[in-house]
């Protein structure tokens, strides 16, 4: 599996020191800006630390013999530190503890009452949820009528996730994300090839915003990120992968886009004749459905139509035009055009993709994690968030593709 010489595996090793050191550098003075210091003097103490530990990187980055892959570990935790030290003072010193968003405010609103009463959220206004936690203006998502959104509008896993953590005390669900986005690094740490392991986590650091910002900021993504991400490192463990990406599906509607293409990767990737390549094929599909409906189930089962016009909202309900994808065109008042235009253009690009994944497989295998992006980013809602979360899981198809060459001996 590792194929790389020694070489190269130091040089790896050594650049991904440096850059670790370089991340924690921004991160500690981001803290300095952040946290406020002269108040909070256990701050004061991890800044020093986070600085220190920056030094430290360089210097192994620097020294010659065994030393450095003695410790070569040390980047993961280290870089899972700063993220939650920067977290906490972003959110709890620099945001003062508010929610940022009405997601994370409606979702964490929503447990609380599926734990007092077992009452189905997705029937109840909630919009007391905006005065419980309160939420900034600005990332209150509004329908075109001026109306406010207070319903559930993910599927039910998104909040179910919630309910063990409160249980246990906690009171603010930003940290449920932050644990999820730890797991996620450490998945994708160590599904890795062993000299490769350093290199995986780069891109996922390259936007402070993936990591920090918008975890801290409310945005829950990472709930279906991690195993998404683990539906890809074991593509080829059909029953892990199909609960994962059921899974993931159970929290948002994201990953729904890449159910088509799944299939297609099964029935492509099974060997044998048409009746093996369904068998295997419906096998993946109805793990995923199973797991996807066993969070899902009784809320459907309970009231189909509150399920269907909550989950659904995003699609039929009305929402406003926002994003940085090419509706801006529409939301910054230069080109006129209604939601339809851009509901047929983004189905559209959907199913180029899917006929050009079809046609030319054996060249595209891989780009199919990516395709959720690039169709949202023609909708008339293409949020950034939508975007920079597929990072994780287009670097776990990286990582997937490496292994399965070095298994064939391609690398």
């Amino acid at each position: 599996m590792d194929t790389l010489n020694k070489f190269d595996e130091s040089t790896i090793l050594r650049l991904s020191f440096i850059f670790t050191g370089s991340f924690l550098l921004y991160a500690g003075f981001q803290d300095w800006i952040k946290g406020d210091p002269q108040t909070h003097p256990w701050v004061l103490t991890l800044i020093l630390a986070t600085y220190l530990l920056a030094f430290a990187l360089f210097i192994l980055a620097l020294t010659s013999g065994e030393t450095p892959f003695k410790v070569k570990h040390i980047i993961l935790p280290a870089l899972i530190f700063i993220v939650v030290f920067n977290s906490y003072v972003t959110s709890e010193i620099f945001y003062k503890g508010v929610y940022r968003t009405d997601a994370i405010a409606l979702t964490h609103y929503a447990a609380l009452r599926f734990m007092e009463s077992r009452v189905n959220p997705y029937t109840l206004d909630l919009q007391e949820a905006l005065i419980r936690f309160p939420v900034e203006p600005q990332y209150i998502t509004f329908t075109e009528t001026g109306d406010l959104i207070t319903t559930l509008n993910y599927p039910s896993l998104h909040f179910l996730i919630y309910v063990p953590f409160i249980a246990l005390g906690l009171n603010d669900m930003r940290w449920v994300t932050v644990l999820f986005e730890a797991l996620t690094f450490t998945l994708l740490y160590w599904r890795t090839p062993r000299t490769l392991r350093p290199l995986a986590l780069i891109p996922l650091f390259a936007s402070v915003d993936l990591v920090i910002d918008f975890t801290a900021g409310c945005v829950t993504d990472y709930l279906w990120v991690l195993p998404l991400t683990a539906t890809v490192l074991f593509i080829d463990n059909l029953p892990i992968s199909a609960i994962s990406f059921g899974l993931a599906c159970a929290v948002k509607q994201e990953p729904w886009l890449l159910a088509p293409f799944l299939l297609t990767w099964m029935w492509m990737e099974s060997l044998g004749d048409w009746k093996r390549k369904l068998l295997r094929t419906g096998a993946y599909g109805g793990l995923a459905l199973a797991s996807f409906l066993l969070p899902n189930w009784r809320f459907i089962v309970e009231d189909p139509a509150a399920w269907w016009n909550g989950v659904f909202s995003p699609v039929f309900g009305g929402l406003i035009v926002q994003s940085q994808g090419v509706s801006m065109l529409t939301q910054m008042g230069y080109v006129p055009l209604g939601k339809g235009f851009y509901l047929v253009v983004t189905l559209s690009v959907y199913i180029l993709l899917a006929v050009n994944y079809t046609v030319y497989y054996d060249k595209l295998k891989y780009t199919f994690w990516i395709y959720p992006a690039v169709t949202l980013w023609f909708s008339y809602r293409g949020l950034q968030s939508y975007f920079i979360h597929l990072i994780p899981v287009v670097t776990a198809a990286a990582v997937a593709w490496y292994r399965r060459q070095a298994v064939e001996g391609g690398v």
